[in-house]
């Protein structure tokens, strides 16, 4: 049925009363009907809340970086062969 012409259906009704109540009960939900919204629920919420935090963090801790630039530099960084091989095999297979 298409939603436009709503009474449109009442004219199939051979009694006349039994239109009336339809074309009654047709204008009474088109005027309680409500527009649609969307709630999301309180874990959706929660989950929006902590992705907007997580996504105003810097994507560098540059406070990080800038302590291993200055132990590579000086000389102070130190990794093991052991360590450097094993994270190559881990990433790679």
């Amino acid at each position: 049925m298409i939603v436009n012409n709503v009474n449109s259906p009442a004219k199939f009704y051979s009694n006349s009363v039994t239109a009336t109540r339809y074309a009654n009960a047709a204008s009474y939900v088109r005027g309680v009907q409500k527009s649609d919204t969307f709630t999301p629920s309180g874990e959706a919420q929660s989950f929006s809340k902590l992705l907007n935090k997580l996504k105003s963090e810097p994507e560098v801790r540059e406070d990080k970086v800038n302590a291993l630039q200055e132990k590579i530099s000086s000389g102070q960084y130190l990794v093991s062969a052991d360590n450097i091989a094993m994270s190559i095999l881990t990433n790679r297979f």
